[in-house]
């Protein structure tokens, strides 16, 4: 099985049951905070006037400018949910723009989405494992919480590293574990979020040396995120692990699986035993 049907085999559905994680997840937030339907982490320290859905995005958007981001750019999304960084980054910088998703449902709403906004024409969504090989020459490529779910990281970030132009510039956020242990709350976290490999900081590292990229910067967000108290998420872990076990649909599992695996990875980090770290390396001219 090639490393695109492994990666899509058994996670395209339980994204697609993420949709109503998303709407479900807001009442109890996720890294910290209440997000309304945003996929990535509130960080704190922003703009009291940013929105916290757009906080991260804008943030690999400044660290990408400064890295030397091309005008009106072409960005590949590895890993682009309903494409919320996609129209962001367009509505700021221009540009034309590919998302990948493993998601039927995903892309669904992502095209409504472009629709609506009427920016078809230069964002566009793919039902496709970034795995798979990608046709294009890109400025950048995005993996925001994206690179946690592969089989296998390293020959991820060789594939979208190969996808870039000259001078092209590769942009990981992500949960990295802080130690080589692996905890039992670990692999269960691992499990419920369907990470497989969940590569650390030491890993990325090695995996753009050998991509032929050039690290540029590296940013530890960590002390940005709001996680809760132990006491709290032990309760919301044993209420929710229970939950899971009783739930009678995958359906439901799915859900349930993702809300349990916010709480464990709020957990872990309480517990310094994962970073949540930003990287940017760049492709030679």
């Amino acid at each position: 099985m090639r490393l695109g049907q492994l990666h899509s085999s058994g996670i395209a559905a339980y994204y697609d049951n993420l949709s109503a994680f998303l709407a479900f997840a807001r009442w109890f937030g996720r890294g910290g905070g209440s997000q309304q339907g945003a996929t990535h982490r509130f960080l704190a320290g922003e703009a009291d006037d940013t929105p916290a859905p757009e906080q991260l995005d804008l943030l690999v958007l400044e660290a990408a400018i400064k890295a030397g981001l091309a005008s009106a750019p072409r960005v590949l999304d590895a890993g682009c949910g309903i494409g919320g960084t996609v129209f962001r980054w367009r509505e700021r910088v221009q540009g034309l723009y590919d998302g990948l998703t493993l998601s039927p449902e995903q892309r669904r709403r992502a095209e409504a989405e472009a629709i609506r906004r009427g920016v078809t024409e230069y964002c566009r969504f793919h039902l496709r494992s970034y795995h798979d090989p990608i046709a294009g020459s890109y400025d950048a490529a995005i993996a925001i919480e994206s690179l946690a779910h592969s089989p296998n990281p390293t020959t991820a970030v060789a594939n979208l590293a190969a996808a870039l132009a000259p001078g092209g510039l590769l942009l990981i956020v992500d949960d990295m574990p802080a130690g080589p242990v692996e905890s039992n709350m670990l692999a269960r976290f691992k499990a419920c979020w369907r990470c497989p490999v969940l590569a650390d900081a030491t890993n990325f590292r090695a995996a753009i040396a050998a991509a032929g990229l050039t690290l540029q910067h590296e940013d530890d967000l960590t002390s940005r995120l709001r996680p809760r108290a132990l006491p709290a998420l032990k309760v919301l872990i044993a209420g929710f692990g229970l939950a899971r076990r009783l739930a009678p649909t995958r359906r439901l599992r799915d859900v349930l699986d993702a809300v349990l695996g916010g709480f464990l990875l709020e957990a872990l980090y309480r517990l310094g035993a994962m970073r949540y770290g930003l990287i940017v390396a760049a492709k030679l001219r």
